[in-house]
């Protein structure tokens, strides 16, 4: 374990927390599946405690649902992982089967640390994961001890990789799935593999 999540000095403002956007990349795509309309992120924002709140979204406009989640250990300015809120249709539990994602290659970080904690959908989980529309989203909370939101989110987004959030996809083109990894890497289109990253939706 170590630290890796100093905190970030940002504008004191008074109001609603700020909520900083992290994409996901598709990492592992045994199957080939078209990624044409798949848009997954996660929200990063302070909360009470101290804390910090991932809000996952499905905003893909093609078929797809979001199963399980993952955080990798290592920083040790965050522990615990709670479900603190889900919308109509999603219900996750902890632990995630299976208990760690797919492994990533070393473009997208290397072998998985572990975890810190993971989540996965009820069965069936087509009907109770993160489906598309941007309709539906989960909010998982870890405890915070010297970082802030500001903070992770450039953790997440670090090139090369300092920590890193998963997710299983499953439902795409009817019956494939894939894994999706933090940060969505702008990086890949540079060597010919645009392609595997998923796309974004403008705000």
């Amino acid at each position: 374990m170590r630290r890796l999540l100093a905190v970030v000095s940002v504008c004191a403002c008074a109001g609603m927390a700020h909520a900083i956007r992290v994409d996901l990349g598709v990492y592992e795509n045994a199957s080939n599946a078209s990624l044409s309309g798949i848009d997954l992120w996660v929200d990063v924002l302070d909360a009470p405690g101290p804390a910090i709140d991932f809000v996952f979204h499905n905003d893909s406009t093609a078929s797809s649902f979001i199963t399980a989640v993952y955080f990798e250990t290592g920083p040790t300015e965050l522990s615990g992982g709670s479900i603190v809120d889900q919308s109509a249709g999603v219900a996750f539990a902890a632990p995630a089967t299976p208990t760690n994602p797919a492994q990533p290659a070393f473009l997208w970080g290397g072998s998985w640390a572990g975890n810190l904690a993971s989540f996965d959908a009820n069965s069936p989980s087509p009907t109770w994961g993160i489906n598309e529309g941007g309709l539906e989203t989960l909010t998982v909370r870890l405890n915070a001890s010297g970082t802030n939101a500001s903070a992770v989110a450039a953790a997440l987004n670090a090139d090369p990789r300092r920590w890193r959030i998963a997710q299983h996809v499953q439902g795409i083109e009817g019956q494939f799935s894939v894994w999706s990894v933090t940060p969505a890497p702008g990086g890949l289109a540079l060597l010919g593999l645009g392609g595997l990253v998923v796309g974004r939706r403008r705000r």
